[in-house]
């Protein structure tokens, strides 16, 4: 014994009992761990083969491994993507889907060789319940056994201790009623303890709620829930009794207890009760954002719930539901502004009847009391049957406005004043489904009166302020009518009075019809400032409007249309005066049918001013319009006539003009168009489709026909293609095709931009009704401002080309053929012609240049013009200088050939401007003859016997250059029927002239002579003939006469001219 004691005392000892106290355990351990891992195949195997044989619902995992710390002190086998189907062919949604399954075992019970489970942790995934219509659950049915099984403990080895879940999102749904019951457990703690015949189990667990109704999370959704309780689950019995119990949901408590008796259909027997002094359990049943916003108030009162749940609850059977609930002395108050709502009371009661069903429930809320400030509100309500339900409502409210908006922090909405009365008394069965199951007219009651007095406001949404809104709205049986509807809208006032016909039918959505009418009037209507003005705001004012609508549909359509509500829509009566679209409207009427998928317009006529209108058309499936994801084709067909159509400012907008001035006078007879419009939707609009197949009309300042006008246009991606649009006016035909992108980004164009006009004949005089006054050469003495009209380079260029074949053209006085060209824009404001050929005046000319258009102010024209035998006669050309328009002289005539090239100034309208271009001519006239050319006119006393008012000539050949309005004559010889002359000089377009003439002394009468001579002058020359033409040679003596000053003041001298080279060498 003191050998043993001494023992015990030694540090030996106690060093070997340390190490044994702490070697055992993980000697155990590694002995389970090593069992658990040598036997996990086996383990994982047997079990799922027992459950597999034993139930009809089949279970499988993906894989398997050994986690010693997730249930420590217990060993687990994770069971990785645990499934569970309800029946062996695994059809449908697993049941449950649970991404870790671990299976945890006692240490102690391994190394005995009793594999028992005593914990379960569930981690990650879901389990769906789902209650069949026939009233079975999926997960009894996905365990009910194949056959009898004496102790599932025993079949599964089971001495559950423990249940864990985490992070685990179980659902419950109703397939009959399509109600789904979600709770997403984020951590859920069970244990179990037994004793003799009774389990005792304690439940600790934290979610989230949701009630799903057909997809609807609105009222009920993300609602927290805590809840701590203990239940008795006695043997033999299947009993289960709950402690009573607190549970909160959302920080709201309330107490729960009862019993549940398994054997007897799940018989219930629950209560539920709350006595506080505040709405937070009322407030946390609310929708979440209703609730968030609730919570900014404070709230007292006396309110109390007492809720029982008893009876039967499967195979078929529903429990008897009934709660009485209520308030006295409520009140509730904004923490910001102190607004209170007080004096809150009411009474309520709910039950599902005897029947414990939908049909048989009833909701009273009784003697419902508030007092919102100064006002007074006060009703009762009463429904019975959810299915058809009963609905009893009568409510008087006297309300300040102004309160509401305090009350109720509408930061939105600001300055509201004014009162409300309302005076409700309505009852009627709203049954959708079946709709003739409503009470008897005796037993309906429909009344209410909703009046709102003086009533102003301001809000952020509405670009003007609201004042002296009156509403006076009544509803009588079955007509609703809105007796008084005045308001003003900043400078705008609206008035309108209007009635349904049968409100109950609508209410019930019967297939009766009902006759909806409105009346509208304004004195004045701004429409730019109720569109809130800037940039997107409509500019245009409409005084003494008024109109009458119309519509005609059956009561289901008003409520049940997806779009528009079928039926028959008319507008009468419409007048209106427009400001800026300076027109009257009057006399509009329309009639349109509202189809399932398409709208018909029977007539939609009216007059603008004295302009008649009638538009007559189809839109199939216009439900495309209104489809978040559109697809397939949507079809407009339109027609359009008019007896009478004045273009006298029609189209014209806050004075500007848009129509060409040569038609803001036509007047159309007989006006018709036809055509159809496509409209193609892939997911949204893809592409548009118009089709033009009839265009008629016969206008009257431009005496035309227009006639057989055809074409197609289509859009798509900022693609703008018209193809073959043709037509006839009068005696013009022409077709176009035109490809032009309106998009930014030029790297997706598709093709270049280009347009093509081809015609057989194009009559410009007839087209613009060209009436040509007399034509005078010379200065006409006009002034004319050439900068006024259009300015073509005003507008953005964009890359073009452009290709015209017009085989007869008509301008003017010139009749042109075979007029080809190709030219071509650039965005720098270039009008480059590539190519322009054409026949003119017994002649042919080839044109090639350019335009720059860069600086729109200063345009020029650089062109290389050929011209081949063109008749002068039939020529006749216009130019300006110094704000005078000049037509060139009709002094001379023959044939002209030659090449003009130059930098020419030109207007907007084309007209030269010669006293800043420059412009060089080579040019041969033949066969020619001067007449009245008063260069000649100024020498008559220097030719005898000659005709000076007509002079001919063989060949004129020279090159003419005209400089700053400055003509230069370098040097130029003539044989004429004067004789042999040359002509140099210059003359500027103001009148001053320097030139040099050489002639044959014998030409020269002695009149003249003795005026350059001091001789005696000879008898003049006979002007009434033509003489032959004569040519010079050698032996010709010739006098030089320099001619100077202008038309009024000019004299004669000696004098030879002196050639710039001649001067630079002297």
């Amino acid at each position: 014994m003191r050998f043993f004691k001494n023992w015990f005392r030694t540090r030996k000892f106690w060093k070997r009992f340390i190490i044994t106290l702490l070697v055992t355990p993980i000697i155990l351990f590694s002995i389970g761990v090593t069992i658990v891992y040598v036997k996990q195949d086996e383990i994982v195997q047997e079990m799922l083969a027992d459950m597999n044989k034993d139930f009809k619902g089949a279970a499988e995992i993906e894989g398997s491994h050994i986690s010693l710390f997730e249930n420590f002190p217990y060993i687990s086998i994770d069971l990785e993507g645990f499934k569970v189907y309800e029946s062996k062919d695994k059809s449908g949604k697993p049941l449950v889907n649970v991404k870790d399954a671990y299976i945890g075992f006692d240490m102690w019970t391994i190394v005995s060789g009793n594999m028992e489970v005593k914990k379960i942790k569930l981690q990650g995934g879901h389990i769906d319940l789902v209650q069949h219509k026939d009233g079975s659950f999926n997960i009894a049915n996905a365990l009910s056994p194949e056959k009898e099984i004496e102790s599932a403990e025993e079949e599964f080895h089971l001495d559950l201790q423990k249940i864990e879940l985490e992070n685990i999102d179980i659902t419950k749904l109703n397939e009959e009623t399509g109600l789904k019951v979600e709770a997403f457990v984020s951590e859920a703690n069970s244990q179990f303890r037994t004793a003799e015949d009774h389990v005792f189990a304690s439940l600790d667990a934290k979610f989230v709620m949701n009630l799903i109704q057909d997809g609807d999370t609105t009222f009920f959704k993300h609602k927290h829930v805590d809840l701590a309780t203990e239940i008795d689950f006695e043997k033999g019995v299947d009993i289960m009794t709950i402690e009573p119990t607190k549970v909160k949901l959302e920080g709201a408590e309330f107490n729960m207890s009862g019993s549940i008796d398994f054997l007897k259909d799940m018989l219930l027997d629950l209560n539920f009760s709350m006595a506080k002094n505040n709405f937070d359990l009322f407030i946390a049943l609310l929708p979440e954002e209703t609730m968030k916003m609730m919570q900014t108030y404070d709230n007292k009162g006396n309110i109390y719930l007492k809720t029982s749940i008893k009876g039967k609850s499967i195979n078929g059977h529903n429990p008897a539901v009934k709660a009485s609930f209520g308030c006295k002395n409520g009140y509730f108050k904004n923490k910001k502004n102190g607004k209170t709502l007080k004096g809150i009371a009411f009474n309520g009661y709910f039950t599902n009847g005897d029947a414990h069903d939908i049909d048989h429930i009833l909701v009273k809320l009784s003697d419902i009391k508030a007092k919102p400030g100064a006002g007074t509100f006060g009703g009762n309500i009463r429904m019975q049957n959810l299915h058809a339900p009963d609905i009893l409502l009568d409510a008087n409210a006297n309300l300040n406005l102004s309160f509401f908006s305090k009350f109720l922090n509408m930061k939105e909405l600001h300055h509201l004043k004014g009162n409300a009365k309302v005076n409700l008394d309505f009852h009627d069965v709203i049954d959708l489904n079946n709709p003739e199951k409503t009470l008897s007219e005796l037993n309906q009651n429909y009344k209410l009166n909703v009046n709102l007095n003086n009533v102003r406001f301001e809000h952020d949404v509405l670009p003007v302020p609201i004042k002296d809104f009156d509403l006076n709205a009544k509803v009588q049986g079955h007509q609703a009518a809105i007796l008084k509807f005045d308001l003003k809208a900043g400078k705008s006032d609206i008035h309108m009075t209007g009635t349904i016909e049968d409100l109950p039918a609508i209410v019930h959505h019967t297939d009766k019809e009902v006759d909806t009418r409105l009346k509208i009037a304004s004195k004045f209507l701004d429409i730019y400032e109720l569109t809130g003005g800037g940039e997107d705001g409509v500019d245009e004012q409409v005084s003494n409007l008024s109109m009458d609508f119309d519509f005609k549909a059956s009561a289901r359509s008003f409520t049940e249309s997806k779009y528009l509500p079928k039926g028959e829509f008319f507008i009468e009566n419409l007048y209106g005066k427009l400001k800026h679209y300076p027109h009257t409207l009057h006399d509009f009427h329309a009639d349109i049918f509202v189809e399932e998928q398409d709208l018909r317009v029977v007539d939609f006529s009216g007059m603008i001013d004295k302009s008649d209108f009638h538009f007559s058309g189809m839109l199939e499936h216009y439900e495309k319009w209104f489809d978040e994801h559109p697809g397939g084709d949507s079809k407009i067909e339109f027609d359009l006539a008019s007896e009478r159509l004045l273009l006298e400012n029609l189209f014209t907008y806050k004075g500007e003009n848009f129509v060409p001035e040569d038609y803001r006078h036509e007047e159309f007879d007989k006006l018709h168009v036809h055509g159809f419009t496509y409209l193609h939707y892939a997911d949204e609009l893809k592409s548009i489709d118009l089709t033009l197949d009839k265009l008629e009309a016969k206008m009257k300042v431009h005496p035309l026909r227009l006639k057989d006008f055809q074409g197609r246009v289509h859009y798509e991606d900022d693609h703008l293609v018209v193809e073959d649009f043709h037509g006839k006016m009068g005696h013009s035909n022409f077709t176009t095709t035109l490809h032009y992108y309106l998009g930014d980004d030029p790297s997706v164009r598709k093709r270049d931009n280009h347009f093509s006009l081809v015609a057989q004949r194009l009559d410009i005089d007839e087209l613009s009704n060209y009436n040509p006054g007399p034509v005078k050469p010379g200065n006409t003495g006009v002034h004319v401002d050439h900068e006024a009209g259009f300015n073509i380079y005003e507008l953005p260029f964009t890359d073009m080309t452009y290709h015209l074949d017009i085989g007869l053209l008509d301008y003017h006085t010139y009749r042109i053929t075979n007029f080809k060209g190709e030219l071509r824009t650039t965005p720098n404001h270039y009008i480059h012609v590539d190519k322009l050929a054409m026949n003119m005046a017994g002649g042919h000319f080839d044109v090639t240049g350019y335009f720059n258009g860069s600086n729109p102010d200063l345009i020029y024209f650089n062109p290389t013009i050929k011209a081949r035998n063109v008749d002068l006669d039939q020529l006749l050309l216009r130019f300006e200088n110094f704000g005078q328009d000049y037509i060139v002289s009709e002094n001379l005539h023959g044939k002209f050939t030659g090449t003009i090239s130059g930098k020419i100034h030109v207007h907007p309208d084309l007209i030269p401007k010669i006293d800043d271009s420059e412009i060089h001519m080579d040019l041969d006239v033949v066969k020619g003859r001067l007449e009245n050319y008063a260069l000649l006119q100024y020498m008559s006393d220097y030719f005898k016997d000659k005709n000076l008012n007509s002079v001919l000539f063989d060949t004129l050949n020279n090159n003419l250059d005209i400089v700053d309005g400055v003509i230069t004559i370098p040097q130029m010889s003539v044989n004429s029927s004067l004789g042999h002359m040359q002509i140099s000089g210059k003359q500027a377009l103001d009148g001053t002239m320097e030139y040099y003439l050489k002639i044959p002394w014998k030409m020269v009468s002695s009149t003249a002579r003795s005026r350059l001579f001091g001789k005696k002058k000879d008898e003049e020359g006979n002007q009434e003939g033509l003489d032959e033409i004569q040519y010079g040679d050698e032996k010709t003596r010739y006098v030089n006469v320099k001619i100077t000053g202008d038309a009024d003041n000019y004299k004669f001298s000696i004098g030879k001219y002196k050639s710039n080279k001649k001067k630079e060498g002297g």
